[in-house]
C-alpha cells in the first residue's frame, strides 16, 4: 500500500472479479459463449474467435473486473455454464482518484523490450508494471514476487497432481511526505486552472503537496489497459493531461527570476543594497525601449523595494552591469538548467548563455538577450518544482536540498526497510547578510504598503512571496494592450506565485503556476495564503504516528470496515 505523511490511504488493493472458462470442461460451448457474451457486453463472433484460440485445458480469461450484474448474471446461469468460473484477485485501487494522480502514477501491461529484459526478475507476459509516479519510481519495492504453482500433467496438458502449491512474496508498503489534507485542498483550489502547485518543507526538501492539471485518474489504468475510447481522448486532449506539469512543465519564469537576480546583482557587488536607480517606467537601451510593467515608473527604488514592487527598470540596469555569463553561474547555482532530481523523467529548463545560443541557435549573444532575461523574459525556462526549490532555498538561508517524496518503506510486520535521510546539494556560497536583504524585500511583497501580493498576509504569521507573470508573446496591437479572454488560450500570459513561512522559521514554501491563466501573479497569492495557513494550523495541532505499525492497523480497520472494499 501506499501511505500519505498520516497514514491515509492513497494505493491499495481491491477486490477484481475476473470470469475465465476451461474449454473442457464445457458441454456446449456455443451456448456457453452466447450466455457470456450477454453476462460481459462482448459481441459473440469476438469472444467465439478468442476462445476458439484458447487451450482446451488451462483457464482462459473472459473478463476481467467483472462488474455486480456481470457477476449477478453468471451465478444465477451457473448450472448453463459448467466450466466457467469467478476468480478473485487483486486489482490496484486509487481511493482518492483524480488527486495526486500525476504524483502516485499508474500501472501498465510490460511488453516488448522491456519484458525480455525483465524476465529475470519473474516477469512474465501479462504483468503490471509502474508506469509513473511513485508506482513507477518505488517498483522494486512495491511488486513483491509472484507466487507460482508446479504440477504434473498428461500429454493433452491435463492438470493430474500439484507438486509445489502457489506461493507468492507481498510488496513492501510505502509511506509518502504528502500531506494529503493540503494536496486535496490544494486540488480544489486549482480546480477551474490548468498548471501546477508545489508544496515543499524548507527544512529538508520533503514534498508535501504536488498538483498538476488536468490531472488524469489511475484507476482507469488498474486493469493494465485503458479502453480505446479513453485511450484516445487522452492522448489527443491539446491540455496534455499524461503530463507533469510540475516536472515536465517549461514556462519562463517571469518575475519569480528577479529573487535570483537579487542575489546575482549583490553577490557580485554590482549593486549595493542601498543604492538607487531611477525608474520613469523605460529603459532605452539598443535601438530599444525596454518598458516597466507600471506606466511611469516607480521612481528612485532600492533593492528591497525594486522586489517588493517588482521593478522591471532596476533588474534592466542590474542584469546590464552582471552580463549573461554571470546570471547564469548563480541561477544554475540555485539550481536553474538542470533536473533537480525528483524524479527519472524530470526536466531541466534552460538557463541560457552565449556558448548555448551559439551551439543551439548559431548566433551570438546579444546584450539586448540579456535585459529581456534580467526579468525572466527571453531563453529562460524553469519548472514548477525548481521554483519551489528555489524559494524553499531562499527561505532556509541557502541550502539546496534534494526534493523526494518517500519517507520510509516497511513490510507487513512494520520493518522498516529503508528511510530517506534528506540530501543537501549545495550549500549557497553567498554570505548570509545578502540573504537576509533578499527575504527582507520579499517579506516587502507580501507586507509592505506597495507590494505586490498583500492578500497573501496572515495575520500572526509572517509570510514572504514574489509574483511574477510571464508573457508567451508580444500582446500588444495597434499600441494597446488586448485583454486575456479575447485571445486564443495558448497566448495568454502564466502567472506565478511563490512564497514561504513563517517568515522566522520556515515550514513550508509553495510555487504556483497558473498556465495561460491570463493572469498576474498576484491573482494566485490568495492560493497560497490558504495554503499555508491550513497546513500551519494543521501541522500544529497533528499527532504524528509513531510507527509503520499504526499505518498498518489504521488501514487494516479501515479496510475491514463493512463495505470498506467491497466493489
Amino acid at each position: 500500500m501506499i501511505f500519505d505523511n498520516s497514514g491515509n490511504v492513497l494505493a491499495d488493493n481491491r477486490p477484481s472479479f475476473n470470469v475465465y472458462i476451461i474449454k473442457e470442461e464445457a458441454n456446449n460451448l456455443k451456448e456457453e459463449i452466447r450466455l457470456l457474451s450477454m453476462a460481459t457486453n462482448q459481441s459473440y463472433e469476438e469472444l467465439h474467435k478468442k476462445i476458439r484460440r484458447a487451450s482446451p485445458f488451462r483457464p482462459y480469461l473472459i473478463k476481467a473486473d467483472a462488474d455486480r450484474r456481470s457477476v449477478g448474471f453468471l451465478e444465477e446461469h451457473r448450472p448453463e455454464l459448467p466450466g466457467v468460473f469467478i476468480q478473485v484477485e487483486p486489482l490496484r485501487h486509487y481511493p482518492n482518484g483524480y488527486d495526486a494522480g500525476h504524483l502516485i502514477g499508474y500501472l501498465g501491461e510490460i511488453g516488448g523490450q522491456k519484458l525480455k529484459k525483465l524476465k529475470k526478475l519473474n516477469y512474465r507476459q501479462g504483468d503490471l508494471i509502474g508506469k509513473s509516479g511513485v508506482e513507477f519510481s518505488q517498483e522494486k519495492f512495491l511488486r513483491g514476487e509472484t507466487g507460482f504453482k508446479q504440477v504434473e500433467v498428461d500429454a493433452y496438458g491435463r492438470e493430474l497432481r500439484v507438486i509445489r502449491p502457489f506461493i507468492n512474496k507481498p510488496g513492501f508498503n510505502i509511506q509518502l511526505t504528502l500531506d494529503y489534507k493540503l494536496q486535496s485542498e490544494a486540488e480544489e483550489l486549482f480546480k477551474e486552472y490548468e498548471g501546477s502547485i508545489v508544496a515543499i518543507d524548507p527544512s529538508s526538501g520533503a514534498i508535501l503537496a504536488m498538483v498538476s492539471k488536468p490531472s488524469l485518474d489511475p484507476n482507469k489504468f488498474a486493469g493494465g489497459i485503458l479502453s480505446g475510447d479513453d485511450w484516445r481522448a487522452l492522448t489527443k486532449d491539446p491540455l496534455k493531461p499524461l503530463q507533469n506539469r510540475a516536472l515536465r512543465g517549461q514556462y519562463p519564469p517571469g518575475s519569480i527570476f528577479k529573487i535570483v537576480m537579487a542575489f546575482a546583482a549583490l553577490s557580485e557587488g554590482v549593486v549595493t543594497p542601498e543604492e538607487t536607480f531611477y525608474c520613469n517606467g523605460t529603459f532605452p537601451f539598443g535601438g530599444r525601449i525596454f518598458n516597466d510593467w507600471k506606466r511611469g515608473g516607480h521612481g528612485h527604488i532600492n533593492l528591497v523595494q525594486s522586489l517588493a514592487q517588482s521593478c522591471d527598470v532596476y533588474y534592466y540596469n542590474a542584469g546590464n552591469k552582471l552580463g549573461i555569463s554571470r546570471i547564469a553561474a548563480v541561477a544554475k547555482m540555485f539550481g536553474l538548467g538542470s533536473p533537480t532530481g525528483f524524479a527519472p523523467r524530470e526536466k531541466g529548463g534552460l538557463v541560457p548563455s552565449d556558448k548555448w545560443k551559439r551551439r543551439r541557435l548559431k548566433e551570438r549573444w546579444y546584450p539586448g538577450d540579456t535585459i529581456s532575461v534580467s526579468i525572466g523574459q527571453g531563453y529562460n525556462l524553469i519548472t514548477p518544482i525548481q521554483a519551489a526549490n528555489l524559494i524553499a532555498t531562499t527561505a532556509n538561508g541557502g541550502t539546496l536540498w534534494k526534493p523526494f517524496i518517500v519517507r520510509r518503506v516497511f513490510g507487513e510486520n512494520g520493518n522498516i526497510v529503508f528511510e530517506h535521510k534528506p540530501t543537501a546539494i549545495r550549500q549557497i556560497p553567498i554570505k548570509p547578510e545578502i540573504f537576509k536583504k533578499v527575504q527582507q524585500g520579499l517579506w516587502e511583497v507580501v507586507n509592505g504598503p506597495r507590494g505586490t501580493a498583500r492578500k497573501t498576509a496572515i495575520p500572526g504569521i509572517g509570510v514572504a512571496g514574489k509574483t511574477g507573470t510571464a508573457q508567451t508573446v508580444r500582446l500588444s496591437i495597434t499600441g494597446r494592450k488586448r485583454k486575456p479572454e479575447s485571445l486564443p488560450r495558448k497566448f495568454r500570459d502564466h502567472g506565478w506565485f511563490v512564497a514561504y513561512a513563517p517568515f522566522e522559521n520556515p515550514q513550508i514554501a509553495v510555487a504556483i503556476l497558473g498556465e495561460h491563466a491570463g493572469r498576474s501573479g498576484s491573482f494566485f497569492s490568495p492560493v497560497a495564503r490558504k495554503l499555508i495557513a491550513s497546513y500551519l494550523k494543521v501541522k500544529k495541532s497533528k499527532k504524528v504516528l509513531a510507527s509503520a505499525g499504526d499505518f498498518l492497523s489504521r488501514a487494516t480497520s479501515r479496510r475491514n470496515t463493512p463495505g470498506g472494499i467491497a466493489p
